[in-house]
């Protein structure tokens, strides 16, 4: 974030004391000492007329006080925005950086570019911020998403590709399944993604065109004003109203709207196979500590599982607050924490390569490196770490 300037003076050296007070005897007049200019020196005065009886001379004139040094203007004060510096052109993902570059900057992303993702200058190279970051003050139900495996009926059939030209009702997220979750989107470049498109607003010479992001990069359903996403479905053949609880014809009654119901049984895999009579939406936890859930979906005979984590927006999750500068309890940050291993540090710590820092890693209990963080569990004593796109901050509530 850019910080005001403090304002600086310049200070104009006066004459010392004794100058002054000599000035003041001879000049007749206090002279300003302490002004950007010295006071012009009185005038001698006159001599007298030589008779026996000569006048006296006249008096010089007094110099006049120095102008005092103007004051420099003020910095303007940052704005402590979400997003506040953007980054310069020069800032890429990887590319090298110097302690006389900037640290820390933020890129948009999401939809119509309603996010942003950091920059941290880590290590001589610029670490990239995995996922979107989302003002928690703006209203973001415009990207709502359809609840369970529903969809948005305004959606055109097809897949939607960024960039091209649209013409769906503004704020219908859209993708291959008309909305619904696991579907799919094409990139300018023809290449297959995860997550939701909307059509834009006509463009300066008219033109509407999509404005695609991933799902781990999509304000819903954490955002504020996203209608919510964990509400019940209505049974096999039945309608939309097991919504509410009430059984849909032929199906069982919806489940309630509780973040992560229906947990997913043993039986269910991402990309494991599945049929009308398996489970059709279920969730399994995630993030650190399992504060978090995501959602496995049956689409086309396969489960397709959500990427990053969803948080309840009612948690607190303070706890996991990603610090600004490195934590010094985390130790040498040389060794990064292994995931279930053991701990000795106070529990809300985060840590991680580079003490907690945006950029930093661990590794996972197989060994793999993983860019994320991690915090001492109070009740095991043992690490429990997620990767920074199924971390709960800087999103979510508390953070």
């Amino acid at each position: 974030m850019s910080h005001g300037n403090r304002a600086i003076m310049r200070i104009v050296k006066g004459r010392g004391a004794l100058a002054c007070a000599a000035v003041m005897m001879f000049a007749g007049a206090a002279i300003g000492c302490g002004g950007s200019l010295t006071g012009n020196p009185g005038t001698g005065g006159t001599g007298g007329v030589p008779t026996g009886s000569s006048d006296s001379g006249r008096g010089g004139d007094a110099g006049t006080t120095g102008s005092a040094g103007a004051s420099g203007t003020t910095g303007a004060a940052g704005s402590g925005a979400l997003g506040d510096p953007a980054c310069p052109t020069t800032v890429t993902k990887g590319a090298a950086c110097l302690t006389t570059d900037v640290q820390l900057c933020y890129k948009t992303c999401g939809p119509e570019k309603t996010g942003v993702k950091s920059e941290t200058c880590v290590g001589g190279v610029y670490a990239e911020m995995s996922g979107c970051s989302f003002d928690p003050a703006k209203d973001f139900s415009c990207y709502s998403v359809p609840s369970g495996t529903f969809v948005n009926t305004a959606c055109p059939a097809g897949m939607p590709q960024a960039s091209a030209q649209c013409d769906a009702a503004l704020c219908t997220s859209c993708n291959s399944m008309q909305g619904a979750q696991g579907g799919m989107f094409l990139d300018s470049t023809g290449a297959l993604k995860v997550g939701w498109c909307v059509c834009q607003a006509p463009n300066s010479v008219g033109l509407r065109t999509w404005s695609c992001a991933s799902d781990t990069q999509w304000p819903c359903p954490l955002g504020d004003g996203c209608s919510p996403i964990f509400t019940g479905i209505g049974g096999v053949g039945g309608s939309s109203s097991g919504a509410g609880g009430a059984a849909g014809a032929g199906g069982a009654s919806g489940a309630g709207g509780s973040i992560g119901q229906p947990a997913c049984p043993g039986t269910v895999t991402k990309g494991g196979p599945c049929a009308s009579t398996d489970a059709q939406l279920c969730y399994k936890t995630c993030g650190p500590e399992s504060s978090g859930v995501k959602s496995d979906t049956c689409t086309g005979g396969i489960y397709a599982e959500m990427s990053g984590c969803a948080f309840d927006p009612s948690r607190d999750f303070s706890c996991y607050k990603i610090p600004a500068t490195a934590n010094a309890a985390c130790g040498a940050t040389s060794t990064p924490p292994i995931a279930s291993g053991p701990c000795m540090i106070d529990a809300c710590t985060l840590c991680n390569s580079t003490g907690g820092l945006p950029g930093g890693g661990y590794l996972d209990s197989s060994g793999a490196a993983k860019v994320g963080y991690c915090v001492c569990s109070a009740s095991t004593r043992k690490w429990s770490c997620a990767s920074d796109t199924a971390w709960p901050c800087p999103a979510g509530s508390g953070c």
